[in-house]
């Protein structure tokens, strides 16, 4: 079986209809067939009049230039319209597949990944693989019609010019694309190298310049940023060749053609082997002749980029097909646990094996048990909380969540006994009650209402334009810190479990509600926020707001 390219994955992923594509590639031949007809016609239609023939002669071939010059426009309009249409639609298919493969990975390859490299690839390189219906796979096809119809339109008139338009023809077909598509390979390495290297080097010395020139490295560090804007020129300039024969390529075969229908219709002329017409078509026409092959080395530059973005999205999906099947949870999947023992045995926590966060460590958290875990910023507490959550892969020993270990577990399954709280969880650009219902569908307002209050959000809420309705800005960046730490906190009492995990859920909140929310999240007796069977883990720096009584894990020195 011949494997598919991430390319051809990508685009499958795409779903795009073929009916719909068909549409869309008929129309631009339309354009471009009635922009080539119209050339024909009007050069026609200029060469005739020359012998000055009747004007009722020439009636039906105005009407024609008129209707092909109004067509022209209509059939652009739509082939934009249904280009676009195709392409929205699969960037919509697109991140829709990859956010369901995304959720189906079961390492920790996202957890690890920066948020900045992750938007970038569901949104500019999903954005990528629009473009390149637009810009490459609709004009390739356009360009094979439109050639057949060229060569269809010679061929009666001279076989001679024909034969020569179609030598031009493959050359501005292939040549031009051939190069455009080096030159976008070089300059993609460009961007992935020598420009990284300039930006760093540039960046160090612009923050160290004080200190290198005390050290005498300040002149070395200069000649390594003169060599390395060097490498980069030089890979411009590699670039700019291929991409200067890309551009000369079609103007070059647009003489050529020219040349042959030259030589063609002068001998037509002088054996009187065609009308005054004819010879006008074959004079005129060729300069009409390449306005899809002009397109294609834009087709090839934007393959390399779809190519790219595509191979970089295949990296972020991981074994995940491009196209998710729909799968039937297992019985042990779905069901809801009631409660859940997790425990962490000689456990090593990190995001690199060469800094661990969290050493050797062996937890038992069994139903309905209260966790308070404490320790300096960057210790590893936040780490920890990944880790036991099962978003991040032990560096060593393992974690189990009712004696099995969360490796082997399906997602599902550990999302049904593990909900954590993170401190960047996100806020979605929607409405209150729908930042809620993203983690439960079925709660209706009272519910809602019920968690909000339990997170002192309520009067908060009425005091909204518009309660629950009320749109929310990107990331919550419409609302305080505190609102949006509390609003966090409602939605992950709203999703339950048995085991919660919370990263300072208290953080931003005045000294006195949030110590509040802390003895509430921490004491068993208090069920105002989770039941007394679920086991809550809650880091904070409040040690004073801990109730009486409650485990303490302290984490200093990665211990």
């Amino acid at each position: 079986m011949t494997a598919t390219s991430p390319l051809q994955q990508a685009v499958r992923a795409l779903e795009i209809p073929r009916p719909r594509l068909l549409a869309a590639v008929l129309t631009a031949c339309a354009t471009l067939g009635s922009a080539f007809a119209l050339a024909a016609v009007a050069a026609y239609l200029v060469t005739r009049a020359w012998t000055m023939p009747p004007v009722l002669d020439l009636t039906v071939t105005v009407v024609m230039v008129r209707a092909l010059g109004v067509s022209r426009g209509v059939f652009r309009w739509l082939e934009r319209m249904l280009t676009h249409d195709v392409a929205l639609r699969g960037v919509v298919s697109l991140r829709t597949n990859l956010f369901t493969a995304l959720a189906a990975r079961t390492d920790d390859a996202l957890t690890r990944l920066r948020r900045g490299d992750l938007l970038a690839r569901l949104g500019d390189d999903a954005q990528e693989l629009g473009d390149h219906v637009i810009t490459a796979l609709v004009p390739a096809l356009v360009s094979v019609v439109m050639a057949v119809a060229v060569l269809a339109t010679f061929a009666p008139l001279s076989l001679t010019a024909a034969a020569v338009m179609l030598a031009a023809l493959v050359l501005a077909s292939v040549l031009a694309p051939l190069a455009a598509l080096r030159a976008a390979r070089i300059s993609e390495q460009t961007v992935l190298t020598t420009r990284a290297g300039v930006s760093a080097q540039s960046l160090e010395i612009l923050d160290d310049a004080t200190s290198l020139r005390l050290e005498g490295r300040l002149a070395g560090s200069l000649d390594a940023l003169q060599q390395r804007q060097a490498e980069h020129d030089a890979a411009i300039d590699r670039a700019a060749v291929p991409a200067a024969v890309a551009s000369a390529a079609v103007p070059l075969t647009m003489i050529l053609a020219v040349t042959g229908s030259l030589l063609a219709a002068g001998s037509l002329w002088a054996s009187g082997g065609a009308s005054a017409g004819q010879i006008g078509i074959l004079l005129l026409l060729p300069l009409s002749s390449f306005e899809a092959a002009s397109a294609l080395p834009a087709a090839a530059s934007q393959h390399a980029r779809s190519r790219a973005a595509a191979e970089r999205l295949a990296e972020l999906v991981g074994d995940q097909p491009a196209v998710p099947r729909p799968s039937v949870p297992s019985s042990s999947s779905s069901a809801q646990r009631s409660t859940s023992h997790l425990r962490a045995v000689g456990l090593t926590a990190g995001w690199t094996a060469e800094a661990p966060r969290v050493r050797a460590l062996d937890l038992e958290l069994p139903p309905g048990s209260r966790l308070a875990v404490v320790g300096p910023s960057g210790c590893g507490k936040s780490t920890l909380l990944a880790t036991l959550a099962g978003l991040l892969d032990p560096l060593a020993g393992h974690v189990e969540l009712d004696g099995e270990d969360l490796a082997g577990l399906d997602a599902a399954s550990v999302r049904a006994g593990v909900t954590m709280f993170a401190e960047d969880g996100h806020v979605f650009a929607t409405t209150v009650r729908e930042n809620l219902k993203v983690v439960r569908g079925d709660l209706g307002d009272e519910e809602i209402r019920a968690a909000l209050a339990a997170v002192g959000l309520v009067d908060w809420v009425a005091a909204l334009p518009h309660g629950l309705d009320t749109m929310l800005g990107p990331d919550g960046t419409t609302i305080s810190g505190g609102e949006r730490r509390r609003l966090l906190l409602a939605r992950a009492v709203v999703r339950g479990g048995p085991v919660l995990l919370l990263d300072e859920p208290t953080e931003h909140l005045d000294i006195a509600r949030g110590d509040a929310l802390l003895r509430a999240l921490l004491s068993p007796e208090d069920t105002s926020l989770v039941p007394a069977s679920s086991t809550v883990v809650v880091v904070t720096h409040r040690i004073e707001a801990i109730p009486a009584g409650t485990s303490i894990l302290r984490v200093e020195d990665h211990r």
